[in-house]
């Protein structure tokens, strides 16, 4: 016994580096995609449409009054 276990030699390792390549090239295009979609929402102005909701308090004329009783 060498220890390798069930199909463990030459073949298995090299198996095994290309389930790795595969998880994180899947991975960094994951994390590409996403920051792209950030960018892109932030150039359409989805991020000040939800701040400006999100603050609508300040907005309106009765801003002071909702201030007041937080």
């Amino acid at each position: 016994m060498d220890g390798r276990g069930k199909g463990g030699g030459r073949l298995g390792r090299g198996a095994q580096a290309t389930v790795e390549y595969a998880l994180v090239t899947s991975a960094v295009v994951a994390i590409v995609v996403g920051l792209a979609a950030i960018w892109r929402a932030g150039e359409r102005g989805v991020f000040q449409d939800l701040v400006s909701q999100a603050a609508s308090h300040a907005l309106d004329a009765l801003g002071t009054l909702d201030i007041a009783l937080f």
